[in-house]
């Protein structure tokens, strides 16, 4: 009795087990075939949230992507930063049609219209151009004395240094509009360095004094035309007065190792002696010496490289802590 008892209560439990298989089993399959009607259900043909996505990368080859690039989605006024491989996602947005912007600093800003239509993903890339950076610049006046023509010279001297990761530099140019001057800058292969010189004729002035304390902006145009104004410099001071050359002078015959000899120069400011050598020949004169960094206590130099037979003339120069600087008149000299 016991036995037959205790089988009944297997075949219940067997039947039970079973009974519960084939109720998951239905609900499973009638679940899996149901209409997919939850609104958050990707699946669903008529859930309504879509996902943009893509990647903020560099304008030039390789084209790496750009962290931390603010990209802004305007319709539903979200934001996020790109991540360490330039890449973005917006998910479950609404798939209404707006702007895609993208912003850095450093970089030019850039902007995508967006349609979405019938598309459940957009993917977007973008290309953003690094704006050129100002890494150094000097601007400094430059006053020569000279017999002839009679009188003085004036000039500005600048030099540039720019960093342009994306190699799409058009034209660089120097700009003031008080002067109403616009001049295009040279690039020195060798220095690496865009420059020029600026003449009284070229500044509009009558007097180079008249350009101390303006901005000299510097203005580069890229590829695309687009122009940006990267920094600028102003003129500190124009030294007009030259240093006295004593000796030698007026043609005067000196040894291979002459002491040049000048009058000391006094004035209220920091400043170093250049000393320059040239041979006296009109048509082909040639740097032959140089010389600076002397020290302001100094009113004698001993040109301890010999110099070969032949006419000469030298100047010194007076260059102040921001490399204005004012040239002596010439003083001749031979060496037999």
């Amino acid at each position: 009795m016991y036995f037959k008892n205790n089988s009944s209560k297997k075949l219940s439990i067997l039947y039970l087990v079973l009974k519960l298989f084939m109720v998951s089993s239905l609900i499973i399959f009638i679940s899996c075939n149901a209409p997919r009607n939850n609104p958050l259900d990707p699946n669903n043909p008529n859930y309504s949230y879509v996902t943009l996505q893509g990647s903020a990368l560099t304008f030039s080859p390789p084209f790496n992507g750009i962290p931390d690039v603010t990209v802004y989605w305007s319709p539903s006024n979200l934001s996020m930063s790109t991540d360490l491989n330039g890449n973005f996602k917006f998910n479950r947005i609404l798939p209404l049609n707006g702007k895609l912007i993208f912003q850095k600093t450093g970089y030019v800003s850039d902007t995508i219209n967006v349609t979405w239509g019938s598309s459940k993903v957009l993917n977007y890339n973008v290309n953003l151009n690094q704006i050129p950076q100002l890494d150094s610049i000097s601007i400094y006046s430059v006053v020569i004395n000279q017999f002839s023509p009679p009188g003085q010279t004036y000039q500005l001297i600048l030099h540039s240094k720019i960093s342009n990761r994306d190699n799409n530099i058009d034209s660089v140019f120097v700009e003031n509009s008080q002067l109403n001057l616009k001049k295009a800058l040279d690039f020195n292969v060798v220095s690496k360095e865009y420059e020029t010189t600026l003449t009284t004729q070229d500044l509009n002035v009558s007097d180079i004094e008249q350009t101390i304390g303006l901005d000299f902006n510097i203005i580069v145009k890229d590829i695309t035309k687009r122009q940006f104004n990267i920094g600028s410099d102003k003129v500190t001071r124009v030294i007009k007065t030259g240093v006295s050359i004593q000796y030698p002078a007026n043609d005067t015959t000196v040894s291979s190792t002459p002491i040049l000899q000048w009058q000391r120069y006094k004035t209220g400011y920091s400043f170093t002696y250049k000393i320059e050598i040239y041979t006296n020949n009109f048509a082909n004169s040639q740097l032959v010496f140089s010389k600076d960094k002397i020290s302001s206590d100094s009113t004698s130099y001993f040109v301890n490289v010999p110099l070969s037979s032949n006419n000469y003339y030298w100047v010194i120069w007076v260059v102040d802590q921001f490399q204005n600087r004012s040239r002596s008149f010439p003083a001749t000299f031979n060496v037999p």
